[in-house]
């Protein structure tokens, strides 16, 4: 193969990768992966999807994603699962008939598979309605944001795009490398049939300086330095072991011998600082309520008027999980000691009073 034509399938070749992998990453984003994410209101009664189109047979997932709630863990009134345990129905529309349904699956007859709150179901190509009961008690979830979701895992697309272009990198490469060389040769073929030119042609071109050989490289016949070579490995070594260190655990300490009691010491102070988060996004330090971005001031001059720094915090059911993140990490933020009344610790105080 001649400089030229080496260059030329080069050239090809690489406009062809280039062209390839701009073709897959369109393809790609051609790609509809998630059908419907969208905010719904749960009320009593149907919710409804609204009509989708499925355009490639591949396992499709929906579910009504809610915020995260401590009633999830203690199985409170507004759990999640109340809503999840619901029936729904899923329906298929007519091509030609649009107002003609049947029913394609449902929560009675489902065998897919399951993800916590997620149904998986392989439809084929065509159009759906999705129905979901929502039950009155429930219409507390609206708090929690609900969102219908359906959709779809990109991995395999994703991965068939990822050998494309690893296959337009390696050609695109390889024609990079063709063209390189055939101009090369091709380039140095030209120059050398045009002499360089000298101020003095008929003078005969020879080296007047002497070669100086350099004296043989020694053999190496002692054992290398100790300190330098093990003791750069050890410094590597410790590098490596100061980094992989485990971190020190954080958290609330939690006793598990003694259930009734708080785990804190009695503090001689008649008067105790307490931080509630309620439903409604505010947090009440000694009943006073207060905004979010001014707790840590608050805090800070409720603690400066005690000896013992403990912080009593309780949540409201309906709050919001990082409401009651950001009470914790303030209150361990300024070095008091966190005591956290869950619910289930206040419904057997209220059940000791009573008797």
């Amino acid at each position: 193969m001649t400089a030229k034509t080496l260059a030329k399938v080069g050239l090809v070749a690489a406009i062809l990768a280039v062209t390839l992998s701009w073709g897959a990453d369109h393809w790609l984003n051609t790609r509809a992966h998630e059908l419907i994410n969208r905010p719904v209101s749960i009320e009593k009664g149907v919710l409804n999807s609204g009509p989708f189109v499925i355009e490639h047979e591949e396992s499709y997932w929906f579910e009504i994603e809610l915020d995260s709630s401590v009633d999830d863990w203690i199985g409170g009134s507004c759990a999640s699962k109340n809503l999840h345990e619901a029936a729904w129905r899923m329906y298929r529309l007519d091509k030609k008939e649009p107002a003609k349904t049947e029913l394609w699956i449902s929560s009675q007859w489902f065998y897919g598979r399951q993800r916590g709150f997620a149904y998986e179901f392989e439809p084929a190509t065509g159009k759906y309605w999705l129905q979901w009961d929502a039950p009155g008690d429930v219409s507390c979830l609206n708090v929690r944001h609900p969102r219908l979701r359906i959709w779809t895992v990109a991995d395999e697309d994703e991965y068939l795009n990822v050998l494309s272009q690893d296959a337009c990198l390696f050609f695109g490469g390889l024609g990079v490398v063709f063209v390189m060389l055939g101009r090369s040769s091709w380039i140095g073929k030209h120059l050398a049939e045009k002499p360089t030119p000298r101020m003095f042609p008929e003078m005969e071109l020879r080296n007047v300086i002497p070669w100086k050989r350099r004296e043989p490289m020694p053999l190496i016949k002692e054992a290398p330095n100790f300190g330098l070579l093990y003791g750069g490995i050890l410094w590597i070594l410790m590098f490596v072991f100061i980094i992989e260190r485990p971190w020190p655990p954080q958290g609330l300490l939690v006793n598990f011998r003694e259930r009734p009691a708080v785990g804190v010491e009695k503090s001689p102070w008649t008067r105790t600082v307490s931080v509630y988060v309620d439903g409604q996004r505010r947090f009440l330090v000694n009943g006073q309520p207060v905004l979010g971005d001014q707790l840590k001031a608050r805090l800070e001059q409720e603690l400066g008027k005690q000896m013992v720094w403990t912080v009593y915090l309780e949540a409201d059911s309906h709050c919001l999980y990082m409401d009651v993140v950001h009470a914790m990490d303030t209150i361990q933020g300024l070095g008091a000691k966190l005591v956290w009344i869950t619910p289930k610790t206040r419904e057997e105080w209220k059940q000791k009073s009573i008797r």
